[in-house]
């Protein structure tokens, strides 16, 4: 609610009292210096006070919160509005923990909102130990874990370069392939904060290609000496975000992709379609996200929404034309401070209803967009749904203090949160070109298992996972997101 001269002025009462120690019961981490005598319906926000942001600027901050100076707060759910803003400040991923008080209520005045903040670190020159392969579950069961298929290389990642949460990544990859990366984004640069941008530019080649799908397992041209596949792309981004919770992006992209010409004449002609061993071509995407998440590394309550729309092939000259719409709904239900439900809707549909280059014709088995317990496998097509469905119960929710064993201030406090999920999933792909041989396509999958999930410092989760498939069969499973 914004600030207006007329507020409402309840005398004091037992209820409203009541309302009041309520807040401070569900809210303990409020603490009071004074309480007025005479409780109001509402309290007036005088000052907001950040600490411990030595990097990170004021104005990024303050632009997270749906409140502001000067601005009123319902007193019956002041304690649940602060705790969401605290969230709303840690999903800028820029802290490692944080806490919120009220410095002063008294008479006549308003009350000053304190947020006290710990900068993680925001520095990642990481020497790189990259898989070639799709998963680490591939590489583990399918490559003997061979040291061969592997990528080195530096990862420099500077998070909050400038105190605005803009990042810059710089990727230098040697090994298995090799992969050349340079990244940079920003929030936002406009003085009402509502306009972001993000450029790319990037050059990746390799020995082994993917050439064709069969059984539904993906068949490799391997040679040391040639280098089988080179990828150049560039791309600009613009994000407009005018409310908290809802982000519009705009990219312009462009690809450049080289394979050898035996992959073309002798193994798959169709792999960019008529024997052609180039494909450049321009893309256009427009993505639409609405994010009311609580904790968005591992949420437990809210709602993601995203649409795209991506045109690839742009002028007539491109060498791919291709229109695909995707959705994706995520909804979090908790129904008890240790149970939690997340469940995934998801689905894409392409255009034209032609056949597409096999190159392009991606659909499930490729990064999050699987069955669990169908990771060794992958569903081509070109439309595909998923859902997917996991009840999560909270085994641990502790906070270690490890400042005697780690220097650095970012990590001395490790809040630890360790799940049980039970999961379900279901998906389809729709191949209607090169279904032939691949029995997993074109049919209702169905997979499920059991899993520990860690959360480490807010927002580093690893996860471990026991699925099955439908058809029969299954393993143990990890996932591992570092949060950088």
């Amino acid at each position: 609610m914004r600030y207006s001269e007329n507020r409402f002025a309840v005398p004091t009462g037992t209820l409203l009292m009541l309302l009041w120690q309520t807040a401070l019961a569900f809210f303990p981490k409020i603490t009071i210096a004074q309480v007025a005598p005479d409780v109001q319906a509402f309290v007036r926000v005088d000052t907001i006070i950040l600490e411990g942001n030595r990097k990170t600027r004021p104005a990024l901050i303050l632009r997270e919160l749906e409140f502001a100076a000067g601005d009123t707060l319902a007193l019956a759910t002041l304690a649940q509005t602060l705790e969401r803003n605290r969230l709303r400040i840690m999903n800028l991923n820029l802290f490692t923990s944080s806490t919120v008080s009220l410095d002063t209520v008294h008479a006549g005045a308003g009350l000053a909102v304190r947020f006290d903040l710990v900068e993680m670190w925001y520095l990642y020159p990481i020497p790189l130990f990259e898989l070639a392969d799709r998963n680490f579950n591939v590489w583990w069961s399918e490559f003997n874990r061979s040291l061969k298929r592997v990528n080195y290389g530096i990862s420099w990642t500077h998070l909050n370069l400038t105190g605005y949460a803009d990042i810059l990544k710089v990727n230098l990859n040697f090994g298995y392939s090799n992969r050349y990366e340079i990244v940079y984004e920003r929030p936002w640069f406009n003085r009402r904060q509502t306009l972001g941008m993000r450029v790319a530019y990037g050059f990746s080649r390799t020995h082994e290609v993917a050439y064709r799908t069969a059984g539904n397992k993906q068949l490799f041209s391997v040679d040391q000496d040639v280098w089988q596949k080179k990828r150049y792309y560039a791309n600009i981004g613009l994000q407009w975000r005018p409310k908290l919770l809802t982000e519009h992006a705009f990219i312009l992209e462009f690809h450049h992709n080289k394979i050898a010409d035996t992959i073309t004449r002798i193994v798959n002609p169709d792999f960019f379609l008529n024997g052609a061993s180039t494909q450049r071509h321009f893309s256009l995407v427009y993505r639409l996200t609405m994010d009311h998440r609580d904790i968005r590394p591992y949420p437990i309550s809210g709602w993601l929404a995203i649409f795209e729309l991506r045109q690839n092939g742009l002028l007539p000259s491109d060498d791919l034309h291709l229109l695909r719409a995707s959705a994706e709904f995520k909804k979090y239900f908790d129904f008890h401070p240790r149970l939690s439900l997340e469940t995934v809707v998801k689905g894409r549909v392409g255009l034209p209803r032609r056949k597409p280059p096999f190159f392009n014709n991606q659909a499930m088995g490729y990064g999050n967009d699987l069955v669990r317990g169908y990771e060794f496998f992958v569903m081509d097509g070109l439309d595909y749904g998923l859902f997917r469905s996991s009840l999560h119960i909270n085994l641990l929710n502790q906070v270690y203090n490890l400042g005697k064993i780690i220097p650095l201030k970012a990590f001395k406090v490790m809040p630890l949160k360790i799940y049980l999920s039970v999961n379900n999933d279901l998906g389809y792909a729709n191949d209607p070109f090169y279904g032939a041989g691949n029995p997993l396509s074109n049919r209702l999958l169905y997979g499920y298992g059991l899993g520990i999930d860690v959360v480490a410092f807010y927002n580093k989760v690893a996860k471990f996972e026991w699925s099955w498939k439908g058809t029969g069969g299954g393993g143990f499973f990890l996932n591992i997101n570092t949060g950088i």
